[in-house]
């Protein structure tokens, strides 16, 4: 997770921690997109958007208050993204501390390639 100034509106800036983690293969079974997790901890909201290059792939977006999820629970429920498109999940107030995604083939044996980006901003 990189902190990052982006513009704001008109001619402010504003910092956020963003994620681009590097662009992973999906497998049969639910697997953390390595690079996802943020610690929205100091900031007030949060994004993802994930894109799919190849063959379909479904994800899962999940919360937790301890920092090793071991109380994660689902956020954005298991949703399919098709080959070249891309879905998203956003929220205002995040009542969690700690977000991440997870993939996993949408076909059996058909792995597909996502890419993702997270940003956490105040």
């Amino acid at each position: 997770m990189t902190r990052t100034l982006v513009p704001g509106p008109g001619y402010s800036q504003q910092w956020v921690d963003l994620v681009t983690p590097a662009a992973q293969a999906s497998v049969d079974a639910d697997t953390v997109l390595a690079g996802s997790a943020i610690d929205v901890r100091g900031w007030r909201s949060l994004a993802y958007t994930i894109k799919v290059a190849t063959n379909d792939v479904d994800w899962t977006v999940y919360g937790a208050n301890s920092a090793d999820y071991s109380d994660e629970v689902v956020v954005q429920v298991e949703a399919t993204v098709a080959a070249g498109a891309a879905s998203s999940y956003a929220v205002t107030q995040a009542p969690y501390g700690y977000y991440r995604v997870k993939i996993h083939s949408n076909v059996g044996g058909v792995h597909g390639t996502a890419t993702l980006v997270g940003i956490a901003k105040g």
